[in-house]
């Protein structure tokens, strides 16, 4: 299944770093455009002024699109005018039309209601909505995931549960961690 991930759950280290590692472990295929990815880096870069903007593009992003070659979508610019979701995010939109992407995850659902995006039979999940899917299907993978995830944090070094309590900071992932801890427990 391929899902477009929107800036907004790019942001957050630990969405990323969640979803990349899901993505990692072939729980779904990832897909963004250069626009995206340009809206994380100012976003990031404009809430933490300390952060080296060049940095964070080659390190961070720069080793998202090494380990996903694949994830880059082009050639989604002329649709992004035919679309009715709201005007700010209809490249989103119309990167996943072109993508045949099966969903777009956001923290903004109500930004891409839109007959295209139904027409098209693409679905709009927040990021817990994607989680509590993964359970019902693998809950392992996610599991692992988390697991994965609490081996590498190492500045500073993160419990499985420490970094559940990461995640529940979101608003969207509160029911998928509490589901999380009961299989971590």
């Amino acid at each position: 299944m391929l899902i477009v991930l929107d800036a907004c759950v790019l942001y957050p280290a630990s969405l990323r770093d969640l979803l990349l590692t899901l993505a990692a472990l072939d729980a779904f295929d990832v897909a963004w455009t250069d626009e995206i990815l340009g809206e994380v880096r100012r976003n990031v870069v404009a809430d933490h002024p300390g952060i080296d903007p060049n940095r964070f593009a080659s390190h961070t992003l720069g080793a998202m699109r090494t380990a996903f070659p694949d994830a880059a979508v082009t050639g989604y610019e002329n649709l992004t005018r035919t679309l009715d979701n709201d005007p700010k995010d209809r490249h989103v939109a119309a990167a996943a039309i072109a993508a045949g992407a099966a969903a777009i995850v956001t923290e903004n659902v109500r930004d891409f209601q839109s007959s295209m995006l139904e027409a098209a039979g693409i679905e709009v999940l927040t990021t817990g909505d994607l989680i509590a899917r993964l359970l019902d299907v693998d809950a392992g993978v996610v599991v692992s995931a988390v697991e994965h995830l609490s081996r590498r944090w190492t500045r500073p070094a993160r419990s499985v549960a420490e970094i559940l309590e990461l995640l529940a900071v979101h608003p969207t992932m509160g029911h998928a961690v509490d589901r999380l801890r009961n299989l971590t427990d």
